[in-house]
């Protein structure tokens, strides 16, 4: 049993009474709940904020899912959330491709005897089952037939369609994309409700589909601890994270120029955007440069290049601006995430001839995370959507701590990102007229960027609480 279970057994054998006297803001009679995700939990922030709210509306939650990165502080101390860790089946190496096609069918039907007997045997039997969609198979399949024979409800979080990002790698003529497409429309018809990402997939599922379920849109939407920093948070997470060796490269940047400072002493004064004045009190920096973050998966879907094209247009244009009144600031662009094609960009990034753009990638922690976000001046999306139904999350997490945001032009992004929030760009030198543009009026109190400031604040006034009410009446 995995070390989070082992916390919560104590737990599970007690009286559902007890523990929903332990929830403050129990509205109703507790139902168990299991959610499903055949994912990483700790990387699926949607689920973990379904979790989050279902515990404090009293439910009982069981999370089913694969270990890996370490989830939320606060589903793994709430007392009424048990996570239940799928096994992964050890995928092969260096082997001939023949491998790799028996082993294929052979981790489906290992993934179909853990989720089956996860469901039926594992858990207590569940009164809902929420699985998250994509991946459709095998999820849909278990799902819906451990929700017959439990007699639970059954109901979707549709992210996207898997048949969309199969579409991607094989084509739409082969005939395992058709067959994956015809799955998930059967399984997904059969579901009790169905809780969607966007409007556009909504409409999507009831008009091509035939949906019968119930239809929910729920935004997504960032959690209340999410904010735009003050200068004296920003300076106190500056002062940390610049002794944090992923951040090493960045110290010369609080340099006075003279080369004669002790950085160690001079960081409690001075950090990567801040100054204490001389009352001792943190103020952004003048000159300071300007913080971009960009959230990546590392994945094919990303065309990473468009933003290293871009980042090397803004070189070439502040080195020219040097001289000018309106110089262009430095520009350190910082890329968190994990994946296959890290390692590419990061040998792309290192031969980059650059003195003014400074770019870091990064993991960090899912406390820091949002205090990153907060802290930065301009987020940056290149996320494109296999069906160009769903938005990205990163950009929901921006715009929930205030932070203005270019995002990569797509079909619903529209419901995301608006003239009053951000930007959308199609190709490399948009993004990058965009940046300079921003950058220009970064401390001018009536210019466009302190109105895209203004929007992606009054983004965050309905945080994922108060989106949930309408979610909650499912369960």
């Amino acid at each position: 049993m995995d070390k989070q279970s082992n916390i919560r057994q104590r737990d599970r054998g007690r009286s559902t009474p007890d523990r929903v006297d332990n929830v403050k803001d129990a509205t109703s009679r507790a139902r168990r709940v299991a959610i499903l995700v055949l994912g990483d939990i700790g990387r699926s922030p949607r689920m973990q904020y379904h979790a989050l709210s279902l515990a404090r509306a009293g439910h009982l939650v069981d999370f089913i899912g694969y270990d890996g990165a370490t989830p939320m502080e606060d589903v793994l101390t709430a007392p009424n959330i048990t996570l239940h860790h799928i096994r992964v089946l050890p995928q092969p190496t260096s082997a001939p491709r023949a491998v790799f096609y028996i082993y294929a069918p052979l981790k489906v039907l290992y993934q179909l005897w853990t989720l089956f007997w996860m469901l039926l045997f594992v858990i207590s039997r569940p009164d809902v089952i929420l699985v998250q969609n994509p991946p459709a198979i095998p999820t849909l399949l278990v799902a819906r037939v451990c929700a017959f024979l439990t007699g639970a409800r059954l109901i979707i979080d549709w992210h996207n369609y898997g048949y969309t990002i199969l579409d991607m790698k094989l084509g739409d003529s082969h005939p395992v994309v058709a067959l994956a497409k015809r799955f998930e429309q059967f399984f997904g018809n059969s579901a009790y409700a169905h809780l969607c990402v966007t409007n556009a997939m909504a409409s999507d599922l009831r008009d091509k589909w035939a949906i019968k379920g119930k239809l929910v849109v729920l935004h997504d939407k960032a959690p209340k601890h999410f904010k735009h920093l003050e200068a004296a948070e920003i300076h106190t997470l500056w002062t940390r994270l610049l002794n944090d060796p992923q951040f090493a490269g960045l110290g010369s940047l609080i340099s006075s120029g003279s080369g004669s400072e002790d950085l160690k002493a001079q960081s409690a004064q001075v950090s990567l955007l801040t100054r204490k004045d001389s009352k001792g009190i943190p103020k952004m920096r003048k000159n300071r440069p300007m913080l971009l973050v960009s959230s990546t998966s590392w994945t094919a879907d990303e065309d990473f290049s468009i933003i290293l094209e871009a980042l090397t247009i803004y070189e070439h244009a502040a080195i020219s601006s040097m001289q000018s009144a309106c110089a262009l600031p430095s520009l350190v662009v910082l890329i968190t995430g994990k994946g296959q094609l890290r390692g590419f960009y990061e040998r792309e990034i290192s031969q980059m001839q650059l003195s003014k753009v400074h770019i870091v990638t990064a993991w960090l922690s899912a406390e820091d995370y949002p205090l990153l976000l907060g802290s930065a001046d301009l987020g940056v999306s290149l996320h494109t959507s296999s069906s160009g139904l769903d938005l990205p999350m990163k950009v929901v997490d921006m715009l929930g701590c205030g932070t203005p945001v270019c995002a990569y032009r797509f079909s619903c992004i529209n419901e995301l990102v608006t003239e009053r929030n951000g930007m959308v760009f199609g190709n490399a030198s948009e993004l990058a007229l965009q940046i300079q543009d921003l950058a220009r009026q970064l401390d001018d109190k009536s210019g466009s960027y302190q109105q895209l400031l203004g929007g992606a604040a009054e983004f965050r006034r309905i945080d994922w609480a108060a989106n949930y009410t309408q979610a909650l009446e499912l369960f």
